[in-house]
């Protein structure tokens, strides 16, 4: 089952036509964190800048929305000069981004688009970004896993937007998804199945399998064991 996680998001970004008309509207959270990504960039960057104007982000040139919700599925800035160092929260919080090309620019601590079409892969450093793919080897800080399943994931501060059955120790990682393992300190986790452990952990979701101490739990159907834990739903 974990092999098709990410199947309808695949689906999505070949199959439909992503919206660039600015009659889409821009989702706030989306067009936050554009402008966070192109707020620090030199170079290309203040041209750049300077053709994203408005709150009209799905009209921006290189940028794909769904023409539904108005999320942003796609990111293309191949070749544009770009330089700077990206900020590492900024294109962590696109949530629905199915596709990032930034290849070609002078970027610090560029997140590198990965398609990890050859599995499996053995990824160490920063700023890297998993746009797909399965059984990956992840370790570092700040890097994001987009959407895969059974990826390994060590280290500090990374974010795994979406996927099933990873494996994620360290502290201050972000977690989406199912059936995750997570171990370790001052993990956020959200979905469904999860078995976590360690102190200082946020969960949310349904039939989640919680250990430790000082972990907030919300959600149904949870098993909680430990101290000075709060718990929230059945």
């Amino acid at each position: 089952m974990a092999t098709y996680c990410c199947l309808p998001l695949l689906f999505l970004a070949f199959f439909l036509p992503a919206a660039s008309s600015e009659t889409t509207p821009c989702h706030p959270d989306d067009l936050h964190a554009l402008r966070a990504f192109a707020g620090n960039l030199t170079g290309g960057g203040a041209p750049l800048r300077a053709a994203w104007s408005g709150a009209s982000c799905c009209g921006w040139e290189g940028v794909g929305c769904d023409a539904a919700s108005g999320r942003v599925t796609a990111l293309r800035l191949p070749g544009r000069g770009l330089a700077g160092l990206i900020p590492g929260a900024s294109l962590a919080e696109l949530d629905h981004l199915s596709f990032l090309d930034l290849s070609g620019n002078s970027l610090a601590g560029e997140r590198n688009r990965r398609t990890l079409d050859e599995e499996p892969n053995t990824i160490t450093g920063t700023n890297n970004t998993v746009v797909s793919g399965n059984t990956n080897v992840l370790s570092g800080n700040d890097n994001v896993v987009m959407c895969g399943s059974n990826n390994t994931v060590s280290g500090s501060n990374n974010t795994v937007v979406r996927g099933c059955d990873n494996v994620v120790a360290g502290s201050n990682q972000i977690v989406r998804g199912s059936n995750h393992v997570v171990s370790e300190n001052n993990n956020i986790v959200s979905g469904d199945d999860n078995n976590v452990s360690g102190s200082f952990c946020t969960v949310s979701g349904n039939h989640n399998t919680v250990s430790g101490s000082n972990n907030t739990v919300s959600g149904s159907y949870h098993t909680v064991s430990g101290s000075n834990k709060v718990v929230t739903g059945g």
